[in-house]
């Protein structure tokens, strides 16, 4: 009975959305998820400087701060960011290397690098380093987004036509939002009690990496979970992708504020 109310509820899901503009990552409640559950985590005199950043751009919070990347990729301004959101690996992929896997426009582990010392130098101005601190929440979360490190090929899986409950879609934006929006309901609530169930030993685990570590298991990931001979996609797909999602929206939480913490203590 559980399982047929999911799944009825992903089907009215899909429904409502099929007529949505696309969007990009998580979507703005998985985005605002990693934001969250990152804010959980800084301690006092971070959150201080992050509010102090943020209020300089007008962002409310670092959870809706989260969403700020995708929502000016419209702005022809910031066209260049485009190509940060995401690095492009072939299926066997041992371990990045800059030359050969971040073409010039950039990537994502090249984005991550560059505004890490934008947001920690503090030469720079407060607008620079807010932008910084805008890019890095962003791009922390997308990381973790397993089709965020597809395959060339087929763009993520972005051209990848697939049915899910019977309604088209692609696959990338199956794992971006349709996935997510199957489990979390209220994102604000959602992130609040994910915060409180991830264990001290699986915080300390998680911190215990590096960008190039996150792109590592989302590739396996993608491979393993996410890329599927099958066109038409339902319960299955669903039951056994959600605690993946889960997780990365967990792990990219963590790891967001243990970089914040690093970058804004100076060390």
């Amino acid at each position: 009975m559980k399982v047929l109310k999911c799944i009825f509820r992903l089907a009215l899901l899909v429904v409502v959305s099929a007529a949505a503009p696309q969007v990009f990552a998580w979507g703005a409640d998985g985005h605002r998820i990693v934001g969250q559950v990152a804010w959980h985590y800084l301690d006092a005199d971070t959150r201080r400087e992050v509010k102090q950043l943020l209020d300089s751009e007008g962002e409310p919070s670092l959870a809706e701060a989260s969403t700020w990347a995708d929502r000016i990729r419209g702005d022809e301004s910031y066209q260049w960011s485009a190509p940060l959101h995401y690095i492009n690996l072939p299926r066997d992929w041992s371990g990045y290397r800059e030359s050969r896997d971040c073409p010039p426009a950039g990537c994502i582990l090249k984005a991550i690098e560059r505004f890490s010392g934008v947001l920690a130098d503090r030469r720079r101005t407060e607008s620079e380093r807010a932008e910084a601190l805008m890019f890095l929440a962003h791009f922390v979360g997308d990381v973790h987004q397993p089709l965020h490190t597809g395959l060339r090929s087929d763009r993520g899986g972005n051209d990848i036509q697939v049915t899910f409950f019977g309604f088209d879609t692609n696959l990338h934006w199956l794992w971006d939002s349709k996935l997510p929006a199957g489990f979390v309901g209220d994102w604000h609530s959602y992130a609040e009690k994910a915060a409180g169930d991830i264990a001290p030993e699986q915080r300390r685990e998680w911190l215990e990496s590096t960008p190039e570590d996150w792109t590592e298991e989302s590739h396996q990931l993608a491979h393993e979970y996410a890329y599927t001979g099958k066109k038409a996609l339902g319960e299955d797909y669903y039951l056994r992708s959600r605690p993946v999602i889960a997780e990365r929206l967990n792990r990219g939480g963590v790891r967001l504020a243990g970089l914040l913490e690093q970058l804004l203590s100076g060390e």
